[in-house]
């Protein structure tokens, strides 16, 4: 004999209504609601709580505003702190773009003494996406200044590494070397 078994099994598949569609939720609403219900929850048991401690009507409201207003104190101003997050972020951000920019300034030869005014007049803005920094793109932003500004690059003497010539070739009058060392130590000439 079969038995009709009103509890499904969890292992079948269930149909589905058809031409029926999920009905329609206003989110915004519902929370609304929830919110009211808690707020109204909380008021009644603040009353009833404060009620039980001996409290006068008046000293009721009085305590129930503090209460709300200690309570509104201590809630954190999550708006305020995404802000504060995404301003840290953004602020990483320009510091890592310029960390790169000036490395690529380096890379195409600027004079250190002008790579503030390069990075001051790239423009940056399509150098990064999603949080991650573009390389070929900032490369191309401090390439387009150099372009732009070829005075910014080292001129390829002051850029020369190795031994840099300093004083005379030593070709010079040798009457004038031996005067020159007299008077740094202080000897007469034997004239």
């Amino acid at each position: 004999m079969a038995e009709n078994n009103p509890t499904p099994n969890p292992n079948e598949t269930q149909p589905t209504p058809q031409g029926n569609p999920a009905p329609a939720f206003d989110y915004d609403k519902l929370a609304s609601l929830i919110n009211g219900k808690q707020s109204v929850t909380e008021d009644t048991v603040l009353k009833s709580y404060f009620k039980e401690q001996g409290l006068s009507a008046d000293e009721m409201k009085q305590a129930i505003g503090a209460f709300k207003e200690q309570k509104a104190k201590n809630t954190p101003d999550i708006a305020k702190m995404q802000s504060e997050v995404e301003s840290a972020n953004n602020a990483k951000l320009t510091a890592e773009v310029n960390q790169s920019a000036t490395l690529e300034a380096v890379k195409q030869g600027v004079d250190i003494a002008s790579i503030p005014y390069v990075l001051k007049m790239a423009d940056f803005s399509a150098v990064t996406a999603d949080g991650k920094i573009n390389t070929e793109k900032l490369t191309e932003a401090v390439k387009k200044v150099l372009d732009d500004i070829p005075a910014l690059k080292a001129k390829a003497s002051e850029n020369a590494g190795g031994v840099q010539k300093i004083g005379g070739d030593g070709n010079g009058n040798k009457n004038l070397t031996e005067d020159a060392l007299r008077g740094i130590f202080g000897i007469k000439s034997k004239k």
